[in-house]
Formats: structure tokens, C-alpha cells, sequence
């Protein structure tokens, strides 16, 4: 009889394309809650700046609902205050946001020295370190901005947009800049502790950013961030928003580990489209039936997700911070346990 697996183990085996006793039902994007906020005491703003209040919250999820990750920080703003840029800290319901950007322009913007001591990364390094220690039977999972969502952070999304037409040599000399801070980022973060690297980058959907951009400026660079997170021993995950399927074969070709993707993905036209590998990872709707629909709801769209071939069964996107309690333990019960 195969003996029954640990949290850590059955997502890292997932990930990696490898045997397990059943799909785990993890969650690769932000996981913070109110009510998990209520019964642990560690609450936004304060759990975005306190290491302790960070982890505890990270965890939580796996000991109110079963979720099967330590998944932190909670928001995607952490390197671009590192960068520079000005952070709004938000509420207990809302997440920070970069209220203004770290260069006026391409020219000057530079990573300062002493970047991995700026700001809240040695926050979330140190609660990464927390979590590796005190639950050795999850997996660790941090974020980080994506490079595209930290290049807009930095000088405008606006701009990177603009660029992307005209002033192509623009937008190739911010990512240089963003893929050098998120590969440097990245490793510090393996070093601490974390097991996964989900690389989180929005605005490269190509709701935003054309497929062809994509192929061109952002896979190449990616890239590099998948090569220096697997060279460090760990796994990386890639995350875009929206209708990603469009993308999807080059996202694969990106060497990320595994793939998260939103419900507007269909998971076996990704699967037909990349093949065996990388891992799909998602794709119950976060601000659908997650947030606003009954545990039931949540229940019928993770068994079509499940029965569509996710190899982790997560919310498709983080979490909004209304999110129930109970439609998060719906979420776990629909592997079957």
C-alpha cells in the first residue's frame, strides 16, 4: 500500500510531472482572507510588514481549510518598493498598490545597491524562513512581481505600453533591469526557504500586451528567471491573467514548472496545446465562485477542473480578501478526500 504523502511532497511531485496519490488542492496566488485574519490575529496592513504576522497568515488556510500550501506575501508590490516606488499599504480588505513609479523615465532607473535589503524584502525573506522551519510538511510558496508587472510599476504601464510600439529598445532595457532584480530576488528567496517561485505577471496578459510582444521581449527574459529559480533547486510557476491561452505554448517554452491559469483558460485546449508538461495549475474562478457563489458552485467548478485535467486543483487567481472560509474548505472537499 503506497504510503500516504505530505502536503509538500504531493505538490511538488505535481509540479514536477510526477506519480501521486491524488491531485492536491494547493494555491499558488495570494490566500490571505478576513475571516482567516479574524481567528489568527494577524491582519493586513500590519501582516504585509511583520515577518511573524506574515507567516502566520501564510499558513493559515492549511489549518482552517486543509488548503495545501504556506503561500506568502500578499500583494505584488514588494520589489517595486524595493525599486523605489511609492506603496500605498491599503486596509485590512484591500492589498497595497504602487500609488508612484521609481523613475521618471528609462534613463537613471537602475537596481540601488543593497536591493535585497531594501524596503519589505527582508520581510518576506525572513517569514519564508519561518515557514520552511516550522512546516516542513508544506510546500513553500512565495510571489513575486512578473517582469513586465514590475517594469510597468516602475515607470508607468502606460508607458511600457507606448514603448512597446515605438520605443522598443525602452521596454527591452527596463526588463533587463527587472529580470536582473527578480533573478537576484528569486534565488535569495530559494536560499531562505521557499520551495516554488510563482512568478506573477499580470500585465504581460495579452489582454494587454500583444501575443507577438510577448513572443518577442518577455519569453526570452522569463527565461532567465526559470533558469536561475531551477538552478538554485527550486520550482517556478508562472502566472498570467486572463485569456492566457493565447500565449499558453510560449508560456511552456518559458521552462517554468508549471503553468496557473484563470477560469477564462480552458484547461484541456492548454493541455492539447503544450502537451504533457509544463504542470496546469488552477483554474476555480477567484472572483467568481470563490468570492461570490456558494460552497456548492465552488464544489461543481473545481470537478470540472479536476475531470478537465488540472494536475493542482488552486484558485485561478488570489483570492479576494472577502473570500468565505467555507467555499475554501469547499474547494478542498471536491478532490474527494
Amino acid at each position: 500500500m503506497q504510503p500516504i504523502m505530505t502536503p509538500k511532497d504531493r505538490v511538488l511531485r505535481a509540479i514536477r510531472g510526477e506519480a501521486t496519490d491524488r491531485v492536491p488542492v494547493s494555491c499558488v496566488t495570494q490566500l490571505g482572507i478576513v475571516e482567516a485574519m479574524e481567528i489568527t490575529g494577524a491582519r493586513w496592513p500590519d501582516a504585509h510588514r511583520n515577518a511573524d504576522a506574515m507567516a502566520l497568515l501564510g499558513a493559515s488556510l492549511h489549518a482552517l481549510a486543509g488548503l495545501e500550501a504556506a503561500r506568502i506575501p500578499f500583494c505584488l508590490t514588494v520589489q517595486a518598493e524595493a525599486l523605489g516606488c511609492a506603496v500605498e499599504f491599503g486596509t485590512m480588505e484591500q492589498t497595497p498598490a504602487v500609488v508612484g513609479p521609481a523613475f521618471k523615465s528609462v534613463d537613471g532607473a537602475a537596481i540601488p545597491d543593497g536591493f535585497l535589503g531594501r524596503g519589505r524584502i527582508p520581510t518576506v525573506l525572513k517569514a519564508t524562513q519561518k515557514l520552511h522551519e516550522k512546516h516542513a510538511d508544506l510546500p513553500v510558496i512565495v510571489g513575486i512581481e512578473g517582469i513586465c508587472t514590475l517594469a510597468g510599476h516602475l515607470v508607468g504601464i502606460e508607458n511600457i505600453m507606448k514603448w512597446s510600439i515605438r520605443e522598443r529598445e525602452k521596454v527591452s532595457k527596463m526588463l533587463d533591469l527587472t529580470t536582473q532584480a527578480n533573478t537576484a530576488y528569486a534565488e535569495a528567496l530559494i536560499d531562505a526557504g521557499a520551495d516554488i517561485i510563482c512568478v506573477a505577471d499580470p500585465t504581460a496578459s495579452p489582454e494587454l500586451l500583444s501575443p507577438r510582444d510577448f513572443a518577442s521581449l518577455i519569453k526570452p527574459r522569463l527565461k532567465e528567471v526559470s533558469n536561475a529559480i531551477r538552478k538554485r533547486g527550486g520550482l517556478g510557476v508562472l502566472h498570467i491573467c486572463g485569456r492566457a491561452q493565447r500565449i499558453c505554448k510560449d508560456m511552456a517554452e518559458t521552462g517554468f514548472d508549471g503553468l496557473s491559469v484563470e477560469e477564462k483558460v480552458d484547461i484541456a485546449q492548454a493541455r492539447a496545446i503544450i502537451g504533457t508538461r509544463p504542470a496546469l495549475i488552477g483554474n476555480v474562478a477567484a472572483p467568481g465562485s470563490l468570492f461570490s457563489g456558494t460552497a456548492d458552485d465552488v464544489m461543481q467548478e473545481a470537478k470540472r477542473a479536476l475531470a478537465a485535467g488540472v494536475d493542482v486543483l488552486a484558485p485561478g487567481c488570489g483570492l479576494a480578501s472577502r473570500t468565505p472560509l467555507a467555499n475554501i474548505r469547499a474547494l478542498v472537499d471536491a478532490v474527494g478526500r
